[in-house]
């Protein structure tokens, strides 16, 4: 009778919990980790690259905003966004058919009315301008920034800087 006392008064026994199918293993843990991790660096070089090309949507929308008849204008915002890729271009320097020449070989199926013409003389085309206008939105557009870090290379100097 004291064994069935005593049987009475323990207590039953824990076992462990069984591993549900449902649970997820550790290896798994750490491939959730490398995922998310190369998804917020991927995130932060998407974020780096939208913001190195903050300065080309700017000059988009100033140029927007300008005339076709402020030449000038044009051609200040133009070496703005290449001194603000290539600060050190030698092209910035350059005199203006050297500029000129810069301009033109980035895109050659455009044309580009001459420079020394709209900038220096008062009494400019309107076609010109306008032409020269519809060069700038283009070159803007299909400007590569990474190509004018890239190319910093001396022009010939065949001809001296008008500065």
């Amino acid at each position: 009778m004291a064994a069935k006392q005593l049987r009475g008064q323990l207590v039953d026994i824990a076992e462990p919990s069984y591993q549900l199918s449902w649970q997820i293993p550790l290896g798994i843990y750490i491939l959730l980790t490398l995922i998310v991790g190369m998804l917020a660096y991927g995130s932060w070089q998407v974020y780096k690259r939208w913001r190195f090309l903050g300065a080309k949507r700017q000059a988009i929308i100033l140029l927007n905003q300008l005339e076709p008849a402020a030449t000038n204008q044009i051609n200040q915002l133009l070496k703005r966004v290449v001194k603000h890729y290539a600060p050190a271009h030698p092209v910035l320097t350059a005199s203006t058919l050297q500029w000129q020449g810069f301009l033109q070989q980035q895109l050659p199926a455009t044309p580009l009315p001459a420079l020394s013409i709209l900038l220096y003389q008062g009494d400019a085309d309107p076609e010109h301008s306008q032409q020269f206008y519809q060069f700038a939105k283009c070159w803007l557009s299909n400007l590569h920034p990474t190509s004018l870090v890239n190319r910093q290379q001396p022009l010939s100097s065949e001809e001296q800087a008008d500065v």
